[in-house]
């Protein structure tokens, strides 16, 4: 985050550390993890939308896709290539955050990027999304999005730019294990089976490679992110 001097470097750093661990105990907790539901629904929209734009950077086309209250979502799409397609969700997630990550780091104005977000979330889900439970949640987490940059000043908005951006990295990477349990042991229509059933390549594997590729993005954003900051300062002459 822009604020911190070199010094304050490792602290950060800790902090990042422990947000990840507390994410991911949260997750785990039912009634406890209602904290961390809208942030989890965000990752869904980000998800579907990956799906979408893989569709449109591919030749196809994005026709809608909905989210439902259990944190799943159906995008609809034609044409394109259906390998990208069907690996953008989980791995779109994970660059997305990435980028958030590298963005809050090097100075980017935490206010501005949420304010951003709730514009084009907002947007998106006007425009694609098709079922009620969508549209409104959609636009009420754009609305809340836009509201923090507009309202907050640093370092809350600094920290809560950061916790979206490890969320979507995080939850690319801990719907995995949902999805490899559902690849492994039954035959429920998940990206991972969809690959499966265009490339012959196990489901099973396409979960580890997709995990392994969200675990690699987080390493490297967070590396890139404070590379900087690591240098050591050149002496005076």
């Amino acid at each position: 985050m822009s604020g911190f001097s070199d010094g304050w470097r490792w602290t950060e750093l800790a902090g990042l550390a422990a947000l990840t661990l507390a994410l991911l105990v949260l997750w785990q907790i039912p009634i406890v993890g209602l904290v961390v539901y809208p942030l989890r629904l965000f990752g869904t929209f980000v998800h579907e939308i990956s799906h979408g734009l893989a569709a449109l950077v591919s030749g196809g086309e994005f026709h809608r896709f909905t989210v439902s209250p259990d944190l799943s979502g159906l995008a609809w799409s034609a044409g394109g290539w259906r390998w990208l397609i069907s690996s953008a969700g989980y791995v779109g997630s994970a660059v997305f955050g990435g980028v958030l990550i590298l963005l809050a780091a090097r100075g980017a104005a935490s206010r501005v990027l949420l304010m951003a977000l709730g514009l084009i979330l907002g947007l998106l889900c006007l425009l694609f999304v098709r079922n009620l439970f969508g549209i409104a949640t959609g636009l009420a987490l754009a609305a809340a999005m836009f509201l923090a940059g507009y309202r907050l000043r640093p370092p809350w908005s600094d920290g809560l730019l950061m916790v979206l951006a490890l969320q979507l990295v995080l939850d690319g990477f801990n719907s995995l294990f949902t999805l490899l349990r559902l690849s492994a042991g039954s035959n429920v229509q998940t990206d991972a089976l969809s690959m499966a059933q265009t490339t012959g390549i196990p489901a099973v594997i396409w979960t580890i490679v997709w995990a392994g590729v969200s675990l690699a993005m987080l390493f490297v954003t967070l590396r890139l992110a404070y590379k900087r900051r690591a240098m050591p300062a050149v002496k005076a002459r």
